[in-house]
């Protein structure tokens, strides 16, 4: 049983508390991080998503524009390459990133004698990734001889995102929208042109 001169006694210990604890800084630093750190964290591995992906859809663009120089220039149908070769071409032209991946990457060439008659290809479809076409074949039978227009697609399912599961915000789907089985990330490059008068 609390006496009346005792709550007075349990009021003031209560204020001389209050008081105390409103004029103790310590730990405001600990509180101001905890506050600021989960929000900082997410900007910085944002930062890290999109570097990735940058760097990743800038490594198959050069791969790509690199290899299918050759299919420009007549080089790699006079060589006699096949679809497999050219692969390996994109894979090595793609630098340890691309060509450690190799077997993710799918290579589409088309060629027609106008613009208008080639028909671009699919990435992926209910998200499957667009089966290539036979890899023993000879190049040449694809991209066709010079001056012809030829659309060579390589699509990457692009796994980082599994082994990350915070990249899987920044995927970037296939054209129905489907996302990918593997749970991989779709990235395409495209290059076109006419080839050379090298015949």
């Amino acid at each position: 049983m609390v006496l009346p001169g005792d709550e007075r006694v349990i009021l003031q210990r209560a204020r001389n508390f209050a008081r105390r604890f409103r004029a103790n800084s310590q730990g405001v630093t600990a509180v101001e991080f905890g506050l600021v750190a989960f929000p900082f964290m997410l900007f910085v591995f944002g930062i890290m998503a999109a570097g990735l992906q940058f760097f990743t859809v800038n490594a198959l663009d050069n791969a790509v524009e690199t290899a299918a120089r050759k299919i420009r220039t007549g080089e790699a149908q006079r060589a006699g390459m096949t679809m497999q070769n050219f692969k390996n071409l994109v894979c090595d032209s793609g630098g340890y990133y691309i060509k450690d991946n190799c077997q993710h990457i799918y290579v589409h060439v088309q060629s027609a004698t106008n613009w208008a008659d080639v028909t671009p290809t699919d990435c992926a479809e209910n998200g499957q990734m667009t089966p290539q076409s036979n890899m023993t074949a000879a190049l040449a039978d694809s991209s066709g001889g010079s001056e012809q227009v030829v659309l060579v697609t390589v699509c990457y399912d692009w796994q980082l995102p599994i082994t990350f599961p915070y990249l899987q915000y920044m995927m970037m789907r296939p054209a129905d929208g489907v996302p990918l089985a593997s749970g991989g990330s779709l990235i395409q490059s495209v290059a076109t042109f006419r080839t050379e008068p090298y015949e």
